[in-house]
């Protein structure tokens, strides 16, 4: 966690694709040594499918994030520049923000599209930094109170 502070970031989120237990895991071990320091939020990251019109079935990433109460905050991870047409008339109430910005995507995600998207649908637009590296933590963050996080979890 030493690079998160380094970062001055105040928080993270920890997903991985299938496994909710490995961002459990590392709040748990922050939480117990360095006493709230560090705000963690555990998630998971999944595929999900959706039923388009031009090529049949896609599938999308989207990543869960699990706040304290019982309260999960969905988003879509990394929409490819070719889905986002088709992912605009299946975005629905259970889904709170997209991706705008991701290191490892930013060549395949069309950003006027997203931002449209977002708009379109109230969707919170995220920059995430997608590490898979220590070098790569914060390469994109938010500044986002997790207020906020809760209030589009709640409201729709």
């Amino acid at each position: 966690m030493a690079v998160v502070k380094e970062r001055g970031l105040d928080g993270i989120a920890i997903t991985e694709h299938y496994n909710k237990a490995f961002g459990y895991g590392v709040k748990g071990i922050v939480d117990q040594h360095l006493n709230g320091e560090i705000i963690v939020i555990p998630g998971w990251e999944i595929d999900k499918a959706f039923q388009g019109t031009e090529r049949g079935l896609f599938h999308v990433h989207m990543v869960e994030l699990y706040l304290p109460g019982d309260i999960t905050f969905r988003f879509i991870a990394h929409p490819l520049h070719g889905q986002i047409n088709e992912l605009d008339s299946q975005i629905d109430d259970s889904i709170h923000g997209i991706e705008l910005k991701n290191p490892n995507h930013d060549y395949e995600m069309d950003g006027a599209k997203i931002r449209e998207v977002a708009e379109k649908h109230d969707l919170l637009l995220l920059a995430n930094s997608d590490a898979h590296f220590l070098s790569d933590i914060g390469k994109h963050y938010n500044e986002i109170e997790i207020e906020e996080l809760y209030a589009r979890a709640r409201s729709k």
